[in-house]
This record gives C-alpha cells, sequence and structure tokens, in this order.
C-alpha cells in the first residue's frame, strides 16, 4: 500500500509541474483535474466515518451516530451564518491540524503536546499553498475579509513555519528523517508556486486523502465483511454520493443567483461543514487507533 501512496504522490507532483506551464494555467482544466481527486479520494476518504467509529453499527447506533453527525454539521453552518471571520479562522486551524496529523499516520503518539507539531505541519502547507497564489486567495475570500500582504511577508511567513515545524518535530523527538525536510522544501516551495486549486487538491488529495484511506482500509481489512479493495470500495459508494448530490445541488443554484468569487467562497463552506464531523471522528479513530 505504501507503494500506492508513493506513486500518487509522484504523480501529484508531476502534475503541479505540469501546471507551471503558461499555456496549461486554463481555471478550466485546474477545476477539472480538482474535481477529478475530489472525486476519487478527496470525498470518499470521510464516507467512511461511521465504520472507522464503529466497524459493527446496529440499526440504533447508527443512526445515533448519523444524528450526531448533522448535529455537528448544523452547529457549524450556524457559526458560518452568525460570525463568519470566526468559522473561517476555526476551519484553517482545524484544517492544520487535521492536515498535518496525515504526516505521522504510521508514528502516531496519543501525547497532547503532538497536537502543536500537527497543527505547526499543516499550517506550513496551509500557508505555501494559500499565500503562494494569493491574487486567487483574495479574490475567493473577499466576500468575507480584505487581505493585503506583500510577497516579501508571505514569503517570510511560509519560510518561518517550515523552520518552525521541523524545530518542533526535533524538540518533541518524533522520528526525523531526510524525508520530512525535503517533503517541507521541496514539496512546500511547488506548492507555493502552484495555482490555488491544482497545490490545495494535490496536497489534499494525495499527501492527506489517500494516505487516510489507506489507513482506513488497514483498520476495517481486520474484519472479514470488508476485507479486500472491493469490498471496501462499496462502503464508499453510499455517503460519497449523498456528499456529491448535496453540494452539486447546491452549488447549481448557487451559479445561477451568485457572482462567480461568491460560488468558490460558497464551495469552500459546502467542505468545511463537512470536514468538521469528520476532522472530529478521524481524530478519535486515530488516536484509539494508535493504542493498539
Amino acid at each position: 500500500m505504501k507503494n500506492i501512496e508513493q506513486g500518487l504522490k509522484a504523480i501529484g507532483m508531476g502534475v503541479c509541474l505540469a501546471f507551471l506551464i503558461p499555456s496549461s494555467l486554463s481555471l478550466f482544466y485546474q477545476l477539472l483535474f480538482a474535481g477529478i481527486v475530489m472525486l476519487s479520494v478527496g470525498i470518499p476518504h470521510g464516507a467512511i466515518d461511521h465504520l472507522i467509529h464503529n466497524p459493527n453499527p446496529t440499526r440504533s447506533g447508527f443512526f445515533r451516530f448519523l444524528l450526531s453527525y448533522l448535529v455537528l454539521i448544523g452547529l457549524y453552518c450556524l457559526l458560518w451564518f452568525l460570525t463568519p471571520i470566526i468559522a473561517l479562522i476555526a476551519f484553517l486551524g482545524m484544517s492544520a491540524y487535521h492536515f498535518g496529523q496525515s504526516h505521522f499516520l504510521d508514528q502516531l503518539q496519543v501525547r497532547p503536546w503532538d497536537s502543536l507539531l500537527f497543527i505547526s505541519r499543516g499550517a506550513f502547507f496551509l500557508a505555501a499553498i494559500l499565500l503562494g497564489d494569493f491574487e486567487l486567495t483574495q479574490y475567493i475570500l473577499a466576500p468575507l475579509v480584505q487581505l493585503e500582504i506583500g510577497f516579501e511577508s508571505r514569503l517570510i511567513t511560509v519560510i518561518f513555519l517550515g523552520f518552525f515545524t521541523l524545530l518542533n518535530q526535533a524538540v518533541l523527538k518524533i522520528h526525523f528523517s531526510r524525508i520530512h525536510v525535503l517533503e517541507v522544501v521541496l514539496l512546500g516551495s511547488l506548492l507555493f508556486i502552484s495555482p490555488l486549486f491544482v497545490g490545495f487538491v494535490v496536497y489534499f488529495g494525495f499527501w492527506h486523502a489517500t494516505p487516510s484511506m489507506l489507513k482506513e482500509y488497514a483498520f476495517l481489512s481486520r474484519f472479514p465483511k470488508y476485507q479486500g479493495w472491493k469490498k471496501f470500495s462499496l462502503q464508499l459508494i453510499p455517503f460519497t454520493l449523498i456528499s456529491l448530490l448535496g453540494i452539486s445541488g447546491i452549488l447549481i443554484y448557487g451559479i445561477n443567483f451568485m457572482k462567480e468569487q461568491e460560488v468558490f467562497l460558497l464551495f469552500f463552506i459546502l467542505i468545511s461543514l463537512i470536514s468538521f464531523p469528520h476532522i472530529i471522528y478521524m481524530d478519535r479513530f486515530l488516536k484509539k487507533d494508535a493504542q493498539y
């Protein structure tokens, strides 16, 4: 399975390089690539939260889980409605933790201070993506907040976060190898100079969703009814389709009545809504799995 992960990461970096060619910078192709990755691994990796929560759910247990999931989505939706800036900051913070955690799936320990490492690692890569193609980031977030950050300030911020997260890892004495440095230096640099959607979906799809899905597969393979890729894949379909239909329906409505940048922001918010409960349940799963 490690070969699958490494192969997809190599493809992802190749795609980033391909989109650096000026003739390839069409927003249509960026969105097409992003859609393919989101459809194949991005959304599906969060479609079996009910199974990593309880691989043998009863009907009543499943409905309790579903109710809890929907309540969390509803509460976060309310936060977006009441205080969108706080909701945005919360989402970036949660995402930083969640993404950073993905870099240490094979050496995860249940230590409270490790959260700082996860946040710093995820914050570095998010900063590289969002501050790199800053014009598009500004454009998308303009309905919420006006941002003005010069290139030098953005570059210094990313370099500082990269240095800080590596130092953090060394101080916390979590296995430190050459690959961690190369990942921060090479991948971080590539994401910083890549188009926003390409950089985000490459990182999200191949450095977060794919390793997470392989971790889920390894866990569910302990149970005969989920063993094998065919059985595992079938479990991904129901909630993946529900998520896609829901997001697509809302976006289609938005396209007809909203400006382009507002549609981009709406998509961002919709992703945050389904991510919030996923981050909570995935964190519980990883911490519980690390104890065995």
